[in-house]
């Protein structure tokens, strides 16, 4: 690994490649993690291999005249607004990390909301290219919440792992390992030898093949946009998805769906850059492309709860049910069935895709436990599936059928729903009643609901009688078409290929 290579050890490559999508892309980067896990460390060592001008500022305690420097009185006579530089100012860095985000109060973090996205500064531009930010964990003392459009600033969250979350190989090569900052004076009695672990020679090195894998992933990463044409239609499914599942506590902006369409793409273009620069087995795309999704959707950053835990649940339940997409070779298309499926209020459809369609185990379960959750009434989709499941296995999951089951009531082949007719509708009983007799019981079963609509509407006549008649015996085609494992498109070619042999 590159980030190993530069004394920063314990990390998961995922993270690394993110790192990298970061540096490729220039998108802000946001460290949480406790003290000691070398946030600032890895800032310092990428810029150093990339040899790029760095510099860290404490959000807590930085003072904008150190930032932009002290106006320059001589140009202000001229109406000339210019800063003089020194070496903490802004001006000619590249790489910048903005330390203890969380520390400073909302009034010093908004200021840094510019420079973080725009990389300019009081509206001056500066040569920043990358702009990284690091916190500690909420449940530090001294730390205030971030302003919500502050993380919303930030393409990438990653978590750095603590020692005690490393295998014992890589704790020991932390305990091992001096960087610039340890044993600062040991060179004093050495003969100016360097004490570090990583020297110089091996971190330009390490950058050397930095910049190699960065300028092929740039290339990737323009190929992988042509060739995915439809990720922003897949991120605008699973956006809406992640709405409804958390109930809108989870609502992705603009900006955030064009972060994660970026990531994507990013991540992606440094796996396979690294591939060809390093010979890395490419990892399976729907495994990273979950990992970055979950690395670009800011949840709990300021609650450390429960609920935080739920949600990302949610969260990858949502990726879960769309996944198919990144599949080698895979269209939108049974990501259109299943978002259809989770989306549209109408059972008949709901019940076609159901039924009739390979959604794959997840989307099944998680579609009828969904229903069973529902109040509204479900006798005509469980009669049907329940036939379905008898002549097919398997079509019902087997812990839901008992539940399934349960949905079923006798009163429903009845005409209970007569009484509910009143005023001037009263008149239509016999036409209701003639409607509600049909021989089958799932013709019953389809009558009652669409008589109980009708009723319900209060728009009961000789117009709409006819036309609900209609109805029902379209819908009777459908169930039985549903019954026998043909979609309705299929019935209708049957019936096309039948009237012409006629």
């Amino acid at each position: 690994m590159i980030l190993q290579q530069l004394g920063i050890f314990g990390w998961k490559e995922a993270d690394e490649n993110l790192v990298l999508a970061s540096l490729l892309t220039g998108d802000p980067l946001l460290l949480i993690g406790n003290h000691g896990c070398a946030k600032t460390h890895v800032a310092n060592k990428v810029a150093q291999a990339l040899g790029r001008k760095f510099l860290v500022y404490d959000a807590s305690k930085a003072m904008f005249e150190d930032v932009l420097g002290y106006p320059n009185v001589e140009q202000l006579k001229h109406g000339v607004v210019e800063y003089v530089p020194s070496p903490v100012t802004i001006w000619d860095k590249e790489l910048v990390l903005i330390d203890e985000l969380n520390r400073a109060v909302p009034e010093l973090q908004s200021k840094w909301l510019e420079i973080i996205r725009s990389r300019k500064i009081m509206g001056f531009p500066t040569q920043v290219k990358w702009v990284w930010a690091a916190m500690n964990p909420m449940s530090y003392s001294a730390t205030n919440a971030l302003d919500a459009a502050l993380v919303g600033r930030f393409a990438f969250f990653l978590y750095p792992p603590d020692v005690l979350q490393m295998e014992e190989e890589d704790r020991i090569r932390v305990a091992m390992h001096i960087n610039g900052d340890d044993a600062p004076s040991l060179s004093e009695w050495t003969d100016g030898t360097s004490a570090g672990t990583v020297s110089k020679a091996n971190v330009l090195d390490v950058g050397a093949r930095m910049r190699e894998t960065l300028t092929l992933a740039g290339k990737h990463f323009l190929y992988l946009r042509e060739q995915m044409p439809t990720l922003a239609e897949f991120l605008a499914k699973f956006a809406d998805l992640l709405m409804r599942e958390t109930k809108g506590e989870v609502a992705l902006d603009g900006r955030r769906l064009g972060f994660l369409h970026r990531n994507l793409l990013a991540n992606r273009a440094i796996e396979l850059a690294k591939a060809e620069v390093f010979g890395n087995a490419l990892p399976d795309f729907v495994q990273s492309a979950r990992y970055v999704v979950q690395s670009s959707i800011p949840i709990g950053l300021n609650d450390e709860s429960l609920k935080r835990e739920e949600a990302v649940h949610k969260m990858d339940i949502c990726f879960d049910l769309l996944s198919s997409y990144f599949d080698k070779g895979a269209e939108l298309t049974r990501v259109n069935m299943i978002y259809e499926l989770f989306t549209t209020p109408d059972l008949m459809r709901k019940a076609e895709l159901l039924l009739t369609q390979p959604l794959g185990e997840l989307a099944l379960s998680k579609a009828w436990t969904d229903l069973m959750a529902e109040e509204r009434d479900l006798t005509l989709l469980a009669y049907t599936a329940l036939q379905v499941d008898a002549r097919r296995p398997g079509i019902v999951p087997q812990e839901l059928l008992a539940s399934l089951s349960g949905k079923l009531s006798p009163g429903q082949l009845s005409a209970k729903c007569i009484a509910r007719l009143e005023g001037d509708a009263i008149e239509y009983v016999a036409e209701i009643e003639a409607l509600l007799e049909q021989p089958t019981d799932l013709g019953k079963l389809v009558a009652f609901h669409q008589v109980s609509e009708l009723v319900g509407k209060g728009k009961v006549n000789t117009h709409t009688i006819k036309a609900i008649g209609n109805t029902i015996h379209q819908d009777i085609r459908i169930f039985e078409a549903l019954l026998d494992g043909k979609t309705p498109e299929d019935t209708a070619t049957d019936q096309q290929v039948g009237g012409k042999a006629a």
